[in-house]
């Protein structure tokens, strides 16, 4: 009977394998992004951001370390070929030496005012002679990109989302680019609104003072995996079919938002 007990214990390991139980192990991928702070790299917080990521590492069986770095030194590290990144737009430019997955989400760019400083858009021209706080190193198609040397004052934020929104509150800027994936600006509204005391309480809002989302967006914003083109070892092809299969079965959400 000991015999026996030792020889079933003995094949457990053998049973699980056969029985197709035995985990493979995870692959370590370095994953670089945008840091959420000034200083100090936090973990993505962004729904859509964590729903795209984790899909990805279910997928392909994946375990992704990040590391957050400010935008600038990013795209250093980027075009170092430090690793693979998330959260890129695509441009001409950047296509010259990076490749990029197909879009992993998409989300709209809003424009934010004070509510005591609300105008009518519905083109770039429109914002001639404003002041546009934008994320340093974001880019919203060619488009504006030209007209960032023409038309508009580009006042160059960090990440920091409190940081923004002071400066939109004490008039440093006239209107406040901000990427998010609720297609409703009421919503993105309300939002602003609730955590500006959460993320900035010694900053009251001046009275009578609100954020307002404009109801027309800038741009729709699509956002990419992508890896220095000498070190893409068939990552991106193996990304751009989980992003394929993720978007067919619901896994991810819809890149094919409205344009204007």
């Amino acid at each position: 009977m000991h015999q026996k007990r030792r020889y079933f214990l003995g094949a457990i390991p053998l049973l699980l394998s056969t029985a197709g139980w035995a985990a493979e192990p995870r692959k370590q991928v370095l994953l670089i992004a945008e840091s959420n702070a000034t200083n100090t790299p936090q973990v993505p917080y962004n729904p859509i951001f964590q729903q795209a990521v984790g899909y990805v590492e279910k997928e392909l069986n994946l375990q992704f370390e990040y590391r957050r770095y400010p935008w600038k030194r990013l795209l250093q590290s980027l075009n170092e070929g430090e690793g693979l990144a998330f959260g890129l737009s695509k441009t001409r430019e950047r296509a010259l030496t990076l490749h990029f997955s197909l879009p992993a989400f998409a989300t709209h760019v809003w424009l934010v005012v004070r509510s005591d400083q609300t105008f009518s858009f519905s083109q770039i021209a429109d914002l001639q002679g404003k002041t546009v706080g934008m994320v340093r190193g974001s880019t919203y198609g060619d488009e504006f990109d030209r007209a960032k040397s023409s038309l508009l004052l580009i006042e160059d934020d960090l990440y920091s989302l409190p940081s923004r929104l002071k400066k939109l509150l004490s008039k440093r800027t006239d209107v406040m680019l901000f990427s998010h994936h609720d297609p409703d600006p009421r919503k993105v509204e309300a939002m602003l609104n609730k955590v500006m005391p959460e993320i900035a309480p010694d900053t009251p809002m001046p009275p009578g003072v609100t954020f307002k989302v404009l109801d027309h967006f800038l741009a729709v914003d699509y956002i990419h995996f992508a890896i220095l083109a000498s070190k893409d070892d068939g990552i991106i092809e193996q990304l751009n079919k989980a992003i394929r299969k993720g978007q067919q079965d619901g896994s991810l959400s819809p890149v094919n938002l409205q344009k204007k």
